[in-house]
């Protein structure tokens, strides 16, 4: 940070995308459905780095990301899901990683005739077993017949996956963020009022 001033933004970035980032999504299909409070800290992560990459202070979030022609962060996780999903549709994972997903047989056409979305509870709709094949379904059907793996990973970067499924992504991580800090002000509330009973 010391030195932003007296290194070019090109070669800031570049040692950004080279040194940072790939800290930042190292295994992140690992963690992808942590707590939406550790998904938000690593964003300000990135937001901070970019910030100092183009030495500005007044910028929204969206612009330096435009600038330095990334993503987020969540984004990628789902693209990076979505690539996954390609592999097992074309048998090109282990058997452990395809066995997580269950195959649709159908002759039919349909919008997500690929994968089954399985029927869960709120807890597990934030997995990789329903993300995989729920993402796969808001796909256009051109971009799920990409005859190869590099042709499809070009295209992916290109979808913004977090506005197409913004109803299911962070609904669980929100919730229980929500629930919790309800449950505390409640617990305190139940405290006070014994305290005051005394007096």
């Amino acid at each position: 940070m010391r030195l932003r001033n007296l290194i070019p933004c090109q070669a800031k970035l570049i040692l950004y995308k080279t040194a940072i980032m790939p800290h930042l999504t190292y295994c992140h299909l690992v963690w992808n459905f942590c707590k939406s409070s550790d998904g938000r800290k690593i964003e300000r992560i990135q937001e901070r780095s970019l910030r100092a990459v183009f030495k500005t202070t007044t910028e929204i979030c969206e612009e330096p990301l435009e600038r330095a022609k990334l993503t987020t962060l969540h984004n990628r996780r789902l693209q990076d899901v979505a690539i996954l999903t390609y592999k097992v549709k074309n048998n090109l994972v282990s058997s452990y990683i395809s066995d997580i997903f269950t195959r649709k047989d159908t002759s039919y056409n349909l919008r997500n005739s690929d994968y089954e979305i399985p029927r869960f509870n709120t807890r597990r709709k934030h997995t990789l077993r329903y993300q995989g094949p729920y993402i796969w379904s808001k796909l256009e059907n051109s971009m799920r017949e990409l005859p190869n793996l590099s042709i499809f990973k070009t295209n992916i970067c290109r979808v913004d996956l977090a506005s197409l499924v913004e109803d299911s992504g962070n609904c669980y991580n929100l919730c229980s963020t929500w629930l919790f800090t309800i449950i505390c002000i409640v617990q305190a509330f139940l405290m006070l009022s014994k305290y005051f009973q005394y007096f």
